[in-house]
């Protein structure tokens, strides 16, 4: 009788390779650490076509981060192209994304981000402006929706949301299809229904923004507009060729499809977790109440001097990263912990694993903002190989400062509207590129701004 310690070793590397595969498609989030202590920094997962190489841990980490420039972004997400686009930022190399970064960039200075928190705050509004006593709500979905609006508000303006119908439904099939393994994603590709359909649902996006496009160039001027369409129109470098139409196009789709399923993943996330511990939710309202007393608007200013609620949201990143893993092709031959990789060669990482460590982050997967607080005894600030939420190096997310803003004034201005209970105890975490609460989050609102203000 064959057993597999009888077959070749070559054999059983292959069936050791594709049973982890298996246990890291199934559920890559606890997988990766019975991984880690297995086969430590490095695991090989998969044979044939669908192989990578799993590296895990913060050395991991530096490796990747130190050899920028022997990896292609291009390769690794050549299957992204039809979703993504050619002109997008996450699928560009060299010259060509350093020139597509440097007229992206402008319009996420921390000047235009901050304009953008009044149209995040009556999107908020909208949603929890409507609530009462005693309502038992699915907070996820409702303000998942409401971030997306705001989102196409702050790249087109407000008037493109008189446009917008059909467009979540859209953006939600692209998602659905980005959002998965590499091997789903691969087997998907090859024609199944749902790749097709997220294709088609990426050119109704595409004329969506096109027709934005060209309403936008008919108009004289675009001095004065604070959304980022308008920034990307008017971007000019005497040595760098601005950018296409297409290429313009291509970034908005991303940021739309992107930037609005990572904010509003984070942010369920962040109120998850302010929830679930009273003292960090007093803390929140308390200091919101310091900050901005009454019924004065929360401005950029007074956001930046809400150092508490800054450190609600590093925390809520470290544990609840949008990017579970990350992956890059290997473009020169490298090699790491006594591993080799030629050219042609998948790696993938994690930031979830790293910022779950012990070994770095004392009592890890214990939610605690004052981790973040250089006053408190034990601090020890991250280095980048170690915190990387958003990647790092030079193709770290172009919307991070967005992304946080975004959070952290959701966050307050929920805060500022009702007292809540946390329903949903436990969220299962789904997705690997916005991680989000599998099933939603549901909280019940037990007191609300205009029962407070009747209150004798």
């Amino acid at each position: 009788m064959t057993t597999t310690a009888t077959l070749p070793a070559p054999v059983r590397r292959t069936l050791d390779s594709l049973r982890d595969l298996g246990e890291f498609s199934k559920d890559p989030y606890t997988a990766m650490d019975r991984l880690y202590q297995r086969h430590g920094p490095v695991c090989r997962l998969g044979a044939g076509p669908i192989r990578f190489a799993l590296l895990l841990g913060p050395e991991a980490n530096r490796f990747i981060l130190d050899n920028t420039d022997k990896f292609s972004w291009q390769r690794a997400f050549a299957g992204l192209v039809p979703l993504a686009g050619p002109g997008a930022l996450l699928v560009n190399d060299g010259e060509q994304h350093r020139r597509l970064r440097r007229l992206v960039q402008p319009a996420f200075t921390v000047r235009k981000v901050s304009g953008h928190i009044g149209t995040v705050q009556r999107h908020i509004d909208r949603v929890a402006g409507a609530w009462q006593v005693g309502d038992v709500v699915e907070v996820y979905g409702d303000f998942r929706a409401a971030l997306r609006d705001a989102t196409v508000e702050s790249l087109f303006g407000a008037r493109a949301l008189e446009r917008a119908e059909g467009l979540r439904a859209h953006l939600q099939t692209i998602h659905e299809a980005i959002d998965t393994s590499s091997l789903v994603r691969r087997v998907q590709s090859l024609g199944l229904p749902s790749w097709k359909r997220a294709v088609a649902a990426r050119e109704s996006v595409r004329q969506w923004v096109v027709q934005e496009i060209a309403r936008r160039r008919a108009e004289e001027t675009q001095a004065g507009q604070p959304d980022v369409l308008a920034t990307l129109l008017a971007g000019r470098e005497d040595d760098v060729p601005a950018l296409s139409d297409d290429e313009i196009c291509d970034q908005l789709i991303s940021l739309l499809e992107a930037g609005a399923e990572t904010t509003s993943a984070t942010f369920a996330w962040a109120l998850h977790c302010a929830l679930a511990d009273r003292a960090v939710w007093d803390a929140i309202t308390a200091e919101i109440a310091e900050v901005v007393p009454g019924e004065e608007p929360i401005t950029a200013e007074a956001l930046n001097r809400m150092t508490y609620l800054d450190r609600v949201v590093s925390e809520t990143l470290r544990l609840h990263p949008a990017t579970v893993v990350a992956s890059r092709m290997v473009a020169t031959e490298l090699s790491f912990a006594g591993e080799r990789f030629p050219v042609g060669s998948k790696l993938v990482f994690s930031p979830y694993h790293t910022h779950r460590l012990d070994d770095l982050w004392p009592d890890a997967v214990r939610f605690d903002p004052r981790r973040w607080d250089p006053a408190e005894a034990g601090y020890r600030k991250p280095e980048t190989h170690e915190f990387l939420p958003f990647g790092g190096g030079p193709h770290r997310c172009v919307g991070s400062a967005f992304a946080t803003v975004v959070v952290k004034a959701a966050l307050a201005q929920v805060a500022r509207h009702a007292e809540l209970w946390l329903v949903s105890k436990d969220p299962e975490p789904a997705g690997l590129i916005g991680m989000r609460p599998k099933h939603g989050l549901t909280v019940l609102v037990r007191e609300t701004q205009r029962t407070r203000e009747v209150q004798p």
